[in-house]
């Protein structure tokens, strides 16, 4: 299930940038458009494989040209292993750019919310975040085997 501002939504044609991604234990967005995030993180640890993650979130920031302004943009985010033989994620959202108070750029808060993912075995896995099929930025996140000590 994907929660997203629709107040400050945005995309960018060649222009659009990420300016923030993570991934976190929770996050929300707040009144104004303004995402709240509870622990970041980067690693995964289990003590078996498959391993399954109960609930993360991914956050994403995205920032436009005023002057794309009214314009429809398709982003796409993915969850997959290194050799991209496991994909976890294919979520896709059409966005049209909003306006933006004088001065600032559009930006567009994503938060995805992921529940019960399955990881089927420990390595590196990565986000990617495109837009119009233009990838515009990445997040890694490493699965880690612990094997419990022995007693």
């Amino acid at each position: 299930m994907a929660y997203t501002t629709s107040e400050y939504l945005t995309k960018g044609e060649g222009i659009v940038e990420a300016k923030t991604i993570l991934v976190a234990d929770y996050a929300n967005v707040a009144e104004g458009g303004k995402p709240n995030v509870m622990g970041i993180f980067r690693d995964i640890y289990s003590p078996a494989f498959p391993a399954r993650q109960p609930e993360m979130f991914l956050v994403v920031v995205l920032q436009a040209s005023a002057a794309e302004k009214g314009q429809k943009r398709n982003v796409t985010i993915k969850l997959m292993n290194a050799d991209a033989s496991q994909m976890l994620i294919d979520y896709s959202q059409i966005f049209e750019v909003p306006d933006a108070p004088p001065g600032r750029k559009p930006e567009i808060n994503i938060i995805l919310r992921m529940r019960d993912l399955v990881f089927e075995k420990p390595g590196p896995y990565s986000f990617s975040v495109l837009v119009d099929n233009d990838e515009k930025a990445t997040y890694p996140i490493e699965l880690v085997d612990v094997k419990p000590s022995g007693g």
